[in-house]
């Protein structure tokens, strides 16, 4: 960037981020982050390049860079997080995984990091408690639901859902167990 010196001798990424905000949030009226997961991320990606792109470093690229998060948390979050926790039905990964492999790569990772904590992990829990094993066709895999998340989720990942998983499979193993030894001694009966 040409004259970064001036820029943050001034304070020109916080004045015009605080100028854009009104226009980006009108920009983003309407938006549908799961049926429209890449709206504006080109923009704002040119918007991140002007503003923290080839800095000087330092305090000015921190102060740039905190410019570009409080626009995110702005203009982004909000509807981002509205989707996942109103629209997004945790059965359906492919939308919301969808929508935050587009934005990780712009969200700092404290607001990635927010958005999974308190959108989507709560979900996904809520999916493996609701979640039945069953042996019939009827009933959806929950690996459909949870294996798309696992490239998104830092460490950890998925592994505190697993002793509930594991949990619920020892209870149906041993319904199906029991059910088969109760067809095995009551069903016989020929010779």
């Amino acid at each position: 960037r040409a004259h970064s010196g001036e820029w943050s001798g001034h304070k020109l990424h916080e004045a015009a981020v605080a100028l854009a905000i009104p226009a980006f949030r009108r920009h983003f009226a309407g938006w549908r982050p799961l049926s429209e997961p890449e709206r504006s991320a080109p923009l704002l990606r040119r918007w991140e390049s002007a503003l923290c792109g080839g800095g000087a470093g330092g305090v000015a690229a921190g102060a740039a860079e905190q410019a570009f998060c409080a626009l995110l948390y702005a203009v982004v979050l909000p509807p981002l997080r509205s989707a996942l926790a109103n629209e997004w039905r945790a059965a359906d990964a492919i939308s919301a995984t969808a929508l935050l492999s587009v934005w990780r790569p712009l969200l700092p990772a404290a607001l990635f990091g927010e958005v999974l904590a308190g959108q989507v992990l709560p979900r996904l829990v809520g999916e493996v408690g609701a979640w039945a094993p069953s042996l019939g066709a009827d009933s959806a895999p929950l690996h459909a639901s949870l294996r798309p998340w696992e490239r998104l989720l830092p460490p950890p990942g998925l592994q505190p859902l697993f002793p509930a998983i594991r949990q619920k499979l020892l209870v149906a193993i041993g319904a199906w167990n029991a059910a088969a030894d109760d067809d095995d001694d009551g069903g016989g009966g020929g010779g």
